[in-house]
Formats: structure tokens, sequence, C-alpha cells
């Protein structure tokens, strides 16, 4: 079964075993998400010129590992909602200039916003039960 059509890797998101929690594998599946709609968006045709498949999804990657403590704060109550900082794109990308920058976080913040009623029907419950270990990185191995 073909679980990821993206370069990114699974192992990216956990260094040990106790690392393979239901969180790690939000955020695999959110950058899967941000991946694809940065590659399929026509506004970034200039972007993807830039970076080939792999740095995008190595920068995707990061993107949602970065995002694991808003996250986590939202979902321990300290925060009312998820935030997008265009921190996280600019620490990654100096180069790029502000319109750049400002569309590749409201593009993570779509991603989020897409696969959040999606993840609230799933049956892993990933966010709910965030600290759990995820059966799902070893059940999609290689």
């Amino acid at each position: 079964m073909l679980f990821n059509p993206t370069p990114i890797q699974m192992e990216w998101f956990y260094d040990i075993e106790g690392d393979k929690t239901k969180l790690n594998w939000y955020l695999l599946e959110i950058s899967m998400e941000y991946y694809s709609r940065i590659m399929d968006s026509p506004e970034l045709a200039p972007y993807r010129e830039q970076n080939d498949e792999g740095q995008v999804a190595l920068y995707c990657a990061y993107y949602a590992r970065r995002l694991k403590k808003s996250l986590l704060d939202y979902l321990r109550g300290r925060r009312k909602t998820v935030i997008f900082y265009q921190d996280y794109v600019y620490d990654y990308y100096p180069q790029y200039d502000d319109q750049l920058t400002g569309f590749l976080s409201r593009m993570a913040r779509a991603s989020f916003d897409h696969m959040w009623p999606e993840c609230r029907a799933c049956p892993q419950q990933c966010l709910w039960g965030h600290g759990d270990k995820s059966p799902l990185f070893d059940e999609y191995k290689d």
C-alpha cells in the first residue's frame, strides 16, 4: 500500500523509538499535505524553480516540526489557537521577501485547516492522544 506519495521520510519525525508518537505522526501528515499544496500551486512555480522536490520536502518537514510547540500549546489549553509564525519560514529562507514568506505561511495554515476535520474523525485520534505511541510508523515502514 502506498502511504506517502511525497519524498518526505517518516524517519525525519523521530530519532528514537519513543518519538514514534501520534503527534509526530500528525506532523508527518501535515508536512505531506503542505508539500502537496506547494507542489500544486501555480503561484509557487518560481519557488519550485529554485528548489527541487527534495529541498521542498526538507522544508515542509522542518516547518511541521517547528509547528510542534504551537500545536502542543493549543492542545494543552495554553493558547486558543495554533499559531503559524512567519518566523518559521524566515528562519529557513532568510533570503525570501515578505510576499513569498507570507504565502508559504498561509499555505501551511491552509494545510492544517484542511487536515483538522479529517483528523478529528480519524480512529487514530493523534491529536487527543498526542503523547501515545503511534503504530502507524511501524505499520508503514518500508
